[in-house]
């Protein structure tokens, strides 16, 4: 699936049983994303390996923070355990798959 090629958002399923609008990514997402992780994505994969639970923890937050702003990133924390990180990985995948 291209994430960039589709005009409709996607969704994840977290912790709580709710489903959690992914913003359709386009340049501007992608830009504001990096602006809420607070660094680019070409260093997110060296980030997952030098600080790898705070770095899925806040990309996750930024993918969902543009569709749930009223989301903390200790909610987003709380809301993405073991259960459901398949479906993280995969949605992180396609950010990471962008970045490189």
């Amino acid at each position: 699936m291209n994430l960039l090629a589709k005009a409709e958002p996607t969704y994840l399923k977290l912790a709580d049983g709710e489903d959690y609008e992914i913003p359709v990514l386009n340049l501007t997402t992608l830009a504001n994303i990096e602006k809420t992780m607070g660094f680019g994505l070409a260093r997110l994969q060296t980030k997952m390996i030098e600080e790898t639970a705070t770095t899925l923890r806040l990309t996750i937050y930024a993918l969902l923070h543009e569709t749930n702003p009223k989301l903390s990133l200790e909610e987003v924390g709380e809301l993405v355990t073991f259960d459901v990180m398949k479906d993280v990985s995969e949605v992180l995948s396609k950010v990471l798959s962008i970045a490189m």
